[in-house]
């Protein structure tokens, strides 16, 4: 483990039950090797460190439940930025550590600081991400806070692609903020604190909560009923993050080295519809057997699909979102791949009486273009689409660039990008 980000979390997870987690690939394979009450109370006791040189929420194993939040900036006026980052830095370092942001009890005579509702409750590896918008660096037309010729030339608003409904209450943003816990009630407390702290200088723009089935061990699914997640690449692989995830100061935007290209997708997922299908339509569709997660030409769930030796797609369906996700041709496709960090979200009911319950898909990637677009094109392209977008409407999201970690207090978010 000499990835120092890796290093770091795990150096940071403060109860001695840390020596009983192993890690496996993302979404719902970091596990704990113990799950009863007692490891569960440990574990959920253990902190991350806030600084180092990547920030967490990358590649921290995914705790159960997530917060994102997207802010605009109201303010013109880029010292009031930085202020904010600073604040937001000192902030999300104390509330990492698992500390109030005030001693209680607090003055009578004002709003509290610290809004209080996670008092008592253990931080369940709470991990803060931030990151930045291209409305940031320049906003219809108008370089607001003189950082235009800063932005990074991959870094652009989420295009619309094939199929998107895209609402605008839902999308973009000028930054986003990704709260990570086991606990659902800490990511809500990092947000509203981050939120109301603020005010004046930004405010919310869409804010969207995710959650993962608790299991001990084993890859999680999703609302389809599939495991999800299964090709991910393990966290332990360097060489991997090296290539496909962290950017370097040689990728056109020094300041941003250490940094990654962060994508988020509100993918709305059609549960009834779904529900009529059969149960081996829904297999060629994914393209796994629904239990065992394997591929359809495949035993066991890590088996590699073997695409090349079904070119009609007889076994597997040429248009089914295993294949066209990962085609499986080589280093073309290594180069593609992504990493991702999703979760499940299920809410109300929408204003037709469905259910209102899909998908917070998240994904790190050192080039928006050549990765995440490129698959995303492949899935969205109308002579071939993806036959699950049949089941998928994308109404939210957008791109940003998570900013390079903090390496040590006193130091602040975004730093390198002002000074």
């Amino acid at each position: 483990m000499s990835d120092k980000m890796n290093r770091r979390a795990f150096l940071g997870m403060t109860a001695a039950g840390a020596a009983g987690v192993v890690l496996g690939e993302l979404m719902g394979k970091a596990q704990h090797v113990l799950p009863t009450n007692k490891a569960t109370a440990s574990t959920n006791n253990q902190t991350l460190d806030f600084y180092g040189e990547h920030q967490t929420g990358v590649v921290t194993p995914a705790q159960n439940f997530a917060n994102v939040a997207a802010f605009d900036i109201t303010t013109n006026d880029v010292k009031e930025l930085q202020t904010l980052l600073k604040q937001w830095t000192e902030m999300a370092a104390t509330l990492m550590a698992g500390k109030p942001l005030a001693v209680e009890p607090q003055d009578g005579a004002f709003p509290p600081t610290d809004t209080g509702e996670q008092i008592g409750l253990d931080t369940g590896k709470l991990s803060i991400t931030f990151a930045v918008g291209a409305t940031l660096f320049e906003k219809d037309g108008v370089d607001r806070f003189g950082l235009r010729s800063r932005k990074p030339a991959g870094l652009t608003e989420m295009p619309i692609f094939h199929k998107d409904s895209l609402e605008d209450q839902l999308t973009h943003g000028d930054i986003v903020v990704q709260a990570c816990s086991d606990d659902p009630m800490v990511c809500f407390h990092a947000i509203r604190n981050l939120s109301k702290a603020s005010r004046g200088v930004a405010h919310l723009r869409w804010q969207q909560t995710g959650q993962l089935g608790v299991k001990s061990q084993g890859t999680k699914r999703n609302l389809f009923g599939f495991k999800d997640g299964t090709a991910n690449p393990s966290l332990l692989d360097e060489a991997f993050m090296k290539n496909n995830v962290w950017i370097n100061a040689g990728d056109g935007a020094s300041w941003l080295a250490g940094g990654t290209y962060m994508v988020v997708r509100r993918i709305q997922m059609r549960i009834e519809t779904w529900d009529q299908q059969s149960y081996s339509d829904q297999e060629e569709i994914i393209g796994r057997q629904k239990v065992s997660g394997a591929p359809m030409d495949g035993k066991n769930e890590f088996d590699t699909p073997q695409f090349a030796e079904d070119p009609k797609g007889e076994v597997t369906p040429l248009d089914s979102h295993i294949r066209l996700s990962n085609p499986r041709t080589g280093e073309n496709s290594e180069r593609e791949r992504i990493l991702r960090r999703g979760y499940n979200f299920m809410e109300n009911l929408d204003s037709v009486g469905r259910m209102s319950a899909g998908l917070l898909f998240v994904c790190f990637n050192r080039n928006l273009q050549t990765q995440f677009e490129s698959i995303q094109k492949r899935l969205t392209n109308p002579n071939l689409p993806d036959k699950m977008l049949s089941y998928t409407e994308t109404k939210g999201g957008g791109y940003f660039a998570v900013l390079p970690g903090v390496p040590r207090k006193g130091a602040y978010l975004g730093q390198a990008l002002f000074e």
